[in-house]
Parts: C-alpha cells; sequence; structure tokens
C-alpha cells in the first residue's frame, strides 16, 4: 500500500494520541491502587517513543520513494509520448509513397484480373464471385508458408488435429522417438496454432516426458484453415516467390494475376468454385489443393482442364500424401500434372521459368 502525505500526516497525529493516552493510562493505573514503579513506566514510555520515531522515520522514506518514483514514471510518459509522437509523424511521411504505389498495384491488379475474366469468357465461363480480401491474410499465409515446408516433420500430429477439430477434441502426442528437428518443428506448429487461437490449450512437457496435450477448436475459420486452405495459401505464396525469382533470374518484368477460390458458372449452367487461377504473361495455369481423399475428384479435375483448354503441364492438382509412382501414375492417366506439397515449388518455379525464358 502507497501512503501519500496526508496519510503520513495522519498517521504522526495517531502515534501522538497513542503516547498521550499511554501516559493517561499509566497514571489511572496508580490511582485505581495499581503498584507501577514510575521508572518501569518511564522505560516504556521511553520505548514507545522510540519506537514512534522508527516508525515515522520509515513513513518518511517510504514517502520520499513513492515521490520519487511518480516522477521517474512521469519522465518516462513523457519521453515515450515524445517517441511516439516522432514515429507517428515519420509514418504519417513515409506512408504517403506507399499509398501512391497501393492505389497504382490495385489498378494494375484490376486489369490483370479482367485478363483472367477474358480468359474465362473466351471458354464460356462467368465468374459469379470472389471472396473479398482479409485483413489477416498475412498472418495465414505465414503460417501456411510453415506448415507447407515442414510438411513431412508434423504431418501426424497435423492429422490427429483436423480430425479431432471436428468436435472439439483433445489430443496427446507421445514424441520421444522423434528428432530433435521434428520435435522443434511439431512444437513451432502447435505453439503457432495456439498463438492464433487455433488451438485453445495446448503443454508440451520436456524430457523425459516428451508429451504434448492440445484441446483444439471447431471455431469455423480454423476448420477452414485446417482442411485445405493452408495448402492453397502455401501454393500462392510459392507461386509469387517463383515469379519473383524467375524475374531476377531472367533480367525482365513479368507481369502476374491471380484469382483464389473465385465461383465460377460452367458451360452447362453448373457452379464449380477453383482453388488458384493465375496468369503470368498472358500464360494461364490453374491449381487444385487436396490434403484429404483426392480420388473422388481427380475425374472432375481433369474434365476441368478440357474445359479450360490448357495442357497437363499448366493443369496442376498438389497433394499433401502421395508417394512420387502414384503421382506420375496419375498424371499420365487423367492429363495433368499431380504432384506432393513438397515437390511443387520446383516443379512450379522450372515452369515459369521454361515458359518465359524464350519470351522478350
Amino acid at each position: 500500500m502507497m501512503l501519500g502525505v496526508q496519510d503520513l500526516s495522519w498517521a504522526c497525529q495517531v502515534d501522538e494520541l497513542v503516547l498521550k493516552s499511554a501516559i493517561f493510562l499509566a497514571g489511572c493505573l496508580q490511582r485505581c491502587g495499581y503498584d507501577m514503579n514510575l521508572s518501569r513506566i518511564e522505560l516504556l514510555l521511553e520505548r514507545i517513543a522510540v519506537a514512534v520515531e522508527n516508525i515515522a522515520e520509515a513513513l518518511d522514506n517510504i514517502a520520499e520513494k513513492q515521490n520519487e518514483l511518480v516522477k521517474d514514471k512521469k519522465n518516462l510518459y513523457s519521453q515515450k509520448k515524445s517517441n511516439n509522437t516522432e514515429k507517428l509523424e515519420q509514418t504519417e511521411k513515409n506512408e504517403l509513397y506507399p499509398l501512391e504505389e497501393i492505389e497504382k498495384e490495385n489498378t494494375e491488379t484490376q486489369q490483370n484480373i479482367n485478363k483472367i475474366d477474358e480468359f474465362l469468357k473466351s471458354k464460356s465461363i462467368q465468374i459469379k464471385s470472389i471472396p473479398d480480401e482479409d485483413a489477416a491474410d498475412y498472418v495465414i499465409n505465414a503460417m501456411a508458408v510453415f506448415i507447407g515446408d515442414r510438411y513431412s516433420s508434423i504431418s501426424k500430429i497435423y492429422k490427429k488435429i483436423k480430425r479431432e477439430m471436428q468436435h472439439g477434441g483433445t489430443i496427446t502426442e507421445h514424441l520421444a522417438n522423434e528428432t530433435q528437428k521434428d520435435i522443434s518443428n511439431i512444437c513451432q506448429f502447435c505453439t503457432r496454432l495456439h498463438e492464433t487461437a487455433f488451438l485453445e490449450e495446448y503443454k508440451y512437457f520436456k524430457a523425459p516426458r516428451y508429451l504434448i496435450k492440445a484441446k483444439t477448436t471447431t471455431l469455423p475459420r480454423a476448420q477452414n484453415f485446417l482442411s485445405g486452405q493452408w495448402l492453397e495459401r502455401y501454393i500462392l505464396e510459392n507461386v509469387k516467390e517463383s515469379i519473383k525469382g524467375v524475374s531476377q533470374e531472367l533480367s525482365k518484368t513479368l507481369s502476374f494475376s491471380y484469382l483464389i477460390n473465385p465461383k465460377i458458372i460452367l458451360p452447362n449452367g453448373n457452379d464449380f468454385e477453383l482453388d488458384i487461377i493465375f496468369e503470368v504473361e498472358g500464360v494461364f495455369y490453374w491449381v487444385e489443393a487436396k490434403t484429404g481423399d483426392y480420388q473422388q475428384h481427380i475425374n472432375k479435375y481433369s474434365n476441368m482442364a478440357k474445359t479450360l483448354n490448357l495442357d497437363y503441364k499448366h493443369s496442376i492438382m498438389v497433394l499433401t500424401d502421395i508417394n512420387p509412382s502414384a503421382s506420375d501414375s496419375l498424371s499420365a492417366l487423367f492429363t495433368m500434372t499431380v504432384c506432393q506439397v513438397s515437390e511443387f515449388p520446383k516443379f512450379i518455379r522450372d515452369l515459369l521459368f521454361e515458359d518465359h525464358s524464350q519470351t522478350k
């Protein structure tokens, strides 16, 4: 409890009153016949006086420290306020140019989206709706890249979480037999999910237990992300990085636009949703992503590739759990490229380089 100046004054008044009361009480006791030696009373009063002085000194020290603390806080507040004002002013100055660039980028993106729209219309396909951009997309994208780059390490616990999220269940995972690298990846994965509220609870017990306990959530956003959205985002981020890398390698700028999850109307009137369609310098690419069973979809996707009139290299299906031999067989059977998530970054970079290294 912190004491102010009024508190100290009041305390001293109380101490003085206690001292006077003690003297009065001693006198009363003597008058009532109690045998108290005067020297003993004087000694008692002297001790009380010393104690009161010590209390007063301690209170003075507390008040002095409190005043110093208040002064320091005021100085710190003034300094932070000044720094924040400077940062705000600098931010406002710095934002002027980027805002112009953002407006320019939005205009270019709209023009490029028109390219995709024209391409689809040429196939008698109509765009029905396009999802709005989300302010939290950068967080989702970063998480997606983390999962995709480390999928082989975290796939086991990822599948458990994905399964238990259907009813908000709990999971227990023993990591004693995992490598240190895999343990690190798994723990980072769970920590990130917990920080974004995609796990309600998470606890890792270190050696010798090497145990993870977690409680999943039924939040629709979390379920959408782990059921497949992360793979779509991973693909898109890899496409962007590959275009940037190929542009630098070829020393030329490559125009680029994309749509993610657009709902379309096919020539026969049926609705369909594309995962990702993008174009680079007028060359079009379509990518579908699957984190679960793909068998029931692959024939439908093969027919869609024919509707889009895209060859097997530019009609791509990315799967999380398929061995290379199976992906090669599927690619041959259904005239579209089927690849593992780990194979996609190299595949798309090589394809982009091949498509645009011969153009001026």
